[in-house]
């Protein structure tokens, strides 16, 4: 994700870093020269045979830019709701670190008992690593080896679905605090509702992940708004004459930026700059909970490199 301050209107004129110009600037070279070819043959040898009215651009641009600003809000949704669910993901985690503190009897308040929380606790943050890696297809081993015993971390990483193996550790381990009689059979129910919070916030990751835009609907719009830009000189040479190109820029300028922010933001849990910082709110969850069991070792937050924040 982007991350700066406060930036003056001028500047955000000629910012390119992290905007979708760089990926659709040959697009629009190719319809702008295009529209220049097109412009010189029809200006030069006066050829009119082939000139079409603005009228029906009009109506096309018009239906075009509802299918563009539908389309967009579609990716949005799924970009926003993306978000909500990993700040669900942050307030379980910490739910889940203060009721391992604080639930259980502190009449068992023994080393076992001790070691028993911070265990726990670690496990909610390799959770939170895996899921990030299981989002980006990336491998976790690193990520997780530090929070995980031996034989819990050789079960992981033979299992196909790493989170969802770590959620059945956590869900062990409550049932073993609650046969030691270290969790009130009362409170149990209270943490169990929190790992089948985990649960969902999984679910949901992965359905906004593994649903993509209709494939049918991205070729259409692509296919449109190729198609609208390089005939609109077509329609516009009779009327805007020599200044054609320029006008064809900045329309075919407009559409490919909306039709590639739609493809960008469609899967917020990529590594492109404008994807969520996953890798910055996993780390924050680990900076948070290794406080809660007072263990020193605790990293710094990820700062924005090139402002971009993972």
């Amino acid at each position: 994700m982007i991350v700066k301050d406060k930036v003056s209107w001028v500047r955000l004129l000629f910012h390119f870093r992290g905007s979708s110009f760089m990926e659709t600037w040959p697009r629009i070279l190719t319809v702008t020269f295009a529209a220049m070819i097109v412009t010189y043959v029809e200006l030069y040898y006066n050829v009119q045979a082939y000139t079409l009215t603005t009228t029906p651009f009009l109506l096309i641009g018009v239906a075009l830019g509802i299918f563009l600003g539908f389309r967009n809000n579609v990716s949005y949704d799924k970009f926003w709701e993306g978000r909500k669910l990993w700040g669900a993901l942050v307030n379980t985690s910490r739910n889940l670190a203060r009721q391992v503190c604080f639930l259980i009897d502190a009449s068992h308040d023994s080393e076992d008992v001790q070691q028993f929380r911070e265990l726990f606790v670690k496990h909610v943050i390799a959770y939170g690593h895996a899921l990030r890696c299981h989002l980006r297809n990336e491998d976790p081993a690193e990520q997780i080896k530090h929070f995980l015993s031996v034989e819990d971390l050789a079960t992981v990483l033979e299992s196909t679905h790493r989170p969802l193996t770590i959620l059945h550790q956590l869900g062990r381990d409550l049932a073993v605090a609650r046969d030691r009689h270290w969790l009130h059979e009362l409170n149990f129910p209270f943490m169990d509702a929190q790992l089948n919070e985990l649960s969902n916030i999984l679910g949901g990751c992965e359905r906004i992940k593994n649903t993509p835009i209709p494939f049918s609907y991205s070729v259409l719009i692509h296919r449109i708004v190729a198609s609208y830009c390089l005939f609109l000189p077509f329609g516009l040479v009779e009327t805007t004459g020599v200044l054609t190109p320029i006008v064809v820029l900045l329309i075919s300028y407009a559409f490919f930026e909306l039709d590639a922010i739609g493809d960008e933001i469609e899967n917020p849990f990529g590594l492109q700059p404008n994807d969520l910082p996953l890798t910055a709110i996993s780390r924050n969850i680990e900076i948070n909970l290794l406080e809660l069991i007072n263990d020193p070792n605790r990293p710094e937050a990820l700062k924005p490199e090139n402002d971009i924040l993972l």
